[in-house]
């Protein structure tokens, strides 16, 4: 089972809410929508999550609410207790600070998703981020909870995106990894990347119906949310949901290297297994700041 959307009186109330136009029109902010509550990204972060029951509900990492610019920033132990009173409000986050929350996910930002962060502000057509694959992932804390990169703690698309190919739109997915990932790296076996891409296709094959109807909702959310940067392609799937297709083939998103890098002698014998099986959906670039070959242009 795979569900994404939103409810029309969630909609509303999201755009009856005082921090909402503050937020779509952050350019740094990535709205994902799940089933049924949204998570706000900032470089690869969950800053928080917003759910509706009768009222919105917002929840965030606790790490997220200490202020790294707090002018007085020790506290001293008076016996046994911390004299933390007259500084609460100096050094955590009381009322919702969406600039304070950013900065302090900054220690937490991890490089491969700091990267995947710079390729969606280069992409208006994505429209999930952190895609779980299964209803219990749905509620983990975002990746970097983990403290290592590249690993996670269930199966998640990296991104997704709609293109257009012979006059219909489609659901394509990604896979991102910076160059120096292990998982690109086959040792006596093929690369771990390609054990997940498959993996991903066929849930995606078995779960079909489920992608297109999610899909084609997320798109009429993101355009009844009034998102100021909605991509054409998007909008032409909110005012007509049933022509949206899905492609199950996943594609790799590789960043951060330079030329001596691209044509080494040790990363040709890695690359090989990675374009038999990718073929033209292996998509190097690398600087993540301007990647839209494969992306938005295609």
């Amino acid at each position: 089972m795979f569900n994404r959307g939103i409810s029309e009186n969630f909609v509303k109330a999201l755009k009856g809410w005082n921090h909402w136009e503050e937020i779509i029109k952050d350019p740094h902010l990535f709205v994902a929508i799940r089933d049924e509550y949204i998570n706000i990204y900032f470089q690869g972060c969950s800053l928080f999550k917003i759910s509706y029951k009768e009222q919105l509900v917002l929840e965030t990492h606790y790490k997220y609410l200490v202020r790294p610019s707090a002018k007085h920033p020790y506290v001293s132990w008076v016996g046994d207790s911390p004299a933390i009173k007259d500084l609460i409000n100096e050094i955590f986050v009381e009322a919702l600070d969406v600039e304070a929350l950013k900065k302090s996910s900054g220690w937490y930002a991890q490089r491969e998703k700091t990267g995947l962060h710079k390729i969606l502000k280069c992409n208006g057509n994505v429209i999930d981020v952190e895609v779980a694959l299964s209803p219990e992932s749905e509620d983990e804390a975002d990746t970097a909870e983990s403290g290592v990169e590249g690993r996670r703690a269930a199966d998640r698309i990296d991104f997704a995106a709609i293109q257009k190919r012979d006059g219909k739109p489609r659901t394509v997915f990604f896979e991102a990894k910076r160059f120096e990932n292990k998982e690109l790296r086959s040792q006596t076996h093929e690369p771990r990347v390609i054990e997940q891409a498959k993996r991903y296709k066929d849930f995606i094959d078995k779960h079909l119906p489920d992608f297109k109807r999610s899909y084609g909702r997320v798109c009429k959310n993101l355009v009844d949310l009034g998102l100021p940067r909605v991509d054409p392609l998007v909008v032409e799937v909110a005012h007509n949901p049933e022509y949206l297709d899905v492609d199950s083939d996943i594609r790799l998103v590789v960043f951060d290297f330079d030329q001596d890098q691209r044509v080494g002698k040790k990363w040709k014998e890695h690359r090989e297994p990675l374009e038999k099986y990718f073929g033209d959906r292996l998509l190097l670039k690398g600087s993540p700041s301007e990647f839209t070959a494969g992306i938005s242009k295609y």
